[in-house]
C-alpha cells in the first residue's frame, strides 16, 4: 500500500492502519533522506528491525514527439541524475515521487517534457525509455529501513552481523560530541554513519544520528549505555541484521 508522503505513511503506522512501513533513509549520492530521518525522532514507539539496500538505475521516459528540455521527478532522483540533466541542457521540475512522475506525464502528455524513473514505471504507464542508466554514478544504491510498532531491540540481543541505530543530542558545550564519540572509539565499535539535523525552536543546535556496526554484542552494548549517561538525550531506534558489509 503506497502512502502519498512519508508523513502519511507514519501516520498510518502509528494508527495501525497498516503493520509497517518500508522507508528510504539515505542513499550513496544524494545523501540522507531528511523527511524519514525526522520523523523517526518525532514519532514515538516504532523500531526499525530490518534493512534493505537496494540499486537504483534512473531512466529519461516519455514520448519521442519533442526534444526533452525538461524532466519531471522526485528532487532525489533529480539530484542524483543532476551531472547528466545538466549536460543535456535539461530542466528540472519536482514531482512527489518517481513512479508518480511517469503517471504524471503519461495522463497528460507535454511535448519536451520527460520524467525520470524506473524502466518498469515506463512499461507499467506504456512509456518509451528514452535514456537509461542516467544516474551520475553507477553505484547508485538507497538504503531502506523496515518500521514497525514495539520496543528497539539493544545490541547485547544481536546475534551478530548487526547494526544499530539512534539518534542523540549532545549537551550545548565545548568537546561534548567528542565525548559522545568516544563511548564508541575506545571500545573498538565502528560507525558506519554520522549525519546531522537541526533542532526545530533551537536556531543552530543540531541532532546527531549514528549507525555502529554490532561486532562484539558485549562491546556495543557498553558504548550504548555509556553514550545514555553522558549524552542529553539519545533515542535507540533498533539493532537489525545488516544488509552491507
Amino acid at each position: 500500500m503506497g502512502h502519498p508522503s512519508f508523513r502519511l505513511a507514519f501516520e498510518a503506522l502509528v494508527a495501525r492502519g497498516v503493520d509497517l512501513c518500508v522507508l528510504p533513509v539515505e542513499n550513496s549520492l544524494g545523501g540522507i533522506v531528511q523527511e524519514v530521518n525526522d520523523y523517526l525522532w518525532e514519532f514515538a514507539g516504532l523500531r526499525v528491525t530490518r534493512e534493505h539496500v537496494h540499486p537504483v538505475i534512473h531512466c529519461l521516459v516519455g514520448r519521442r514527439d519533442a526534444p526533452i528540455t525538461r524532466a519531471l521527478s522526485h528532487p532525489q532522483a533529480l539530484a542524483q541524475c543532476r551531472s547528466w540533466l545538466h549536460a543535456h541542457g535539461i530542466e528540472e521540475v519536482t514531482a512527489q515521487d518517481t513512479a508518480g512522475a511517469a503517471r504524471w506525464l503519461a495522463e497528460n502528455p507535454t511535448p519536451g517534457l520527460a520524467a525520470i524513473a524506473s524502466a518498469a514505471a515506463a512499461g507499467r504507464y506504456d512509456l518509451e525509455v528514452l535514456a537509461e542508466g542516467i544516474q551520475d554514478d553507477l553505484s547508485n544504491r538507497t538504503r531502506f529501513l523496515v518500521v514497525d510498532r514495539g520496543r528497539p531491540a539493544r545490541p547485547a540481543e544481536c546475534a551478530g552481523g548487526c547494526r544499530s541505530s539512534l539518534a542523540m543530542v549532545t549537551a550545548h558545550k565545548p568537546g561534548s560530541l567528542v565525548q559522545a564519540l568516544q563511548c564508541f572509539s575506545q571500545r573498538g565499535v565502528n560507525l558506519s554513519r554520522l549525519d546531522s539535523r537541526p533542532i526545530a525552536g533551537r536556531p543552530f543546535q543540531y541532532r546527531f544520528y549514528v549507525d555502529f556496526e554490532v561486532g562484539d554484542a558485549g562491546e556495543a552494548e557498553a558504548a550504548l549505555a555509556e553514550l545514555e549517561s553522558v549524552a542529553a538525550e539519545v533515542r535507540l531506534f533498533g539493532t537489525y541484521p545488516a544488509a552491507l558489509g
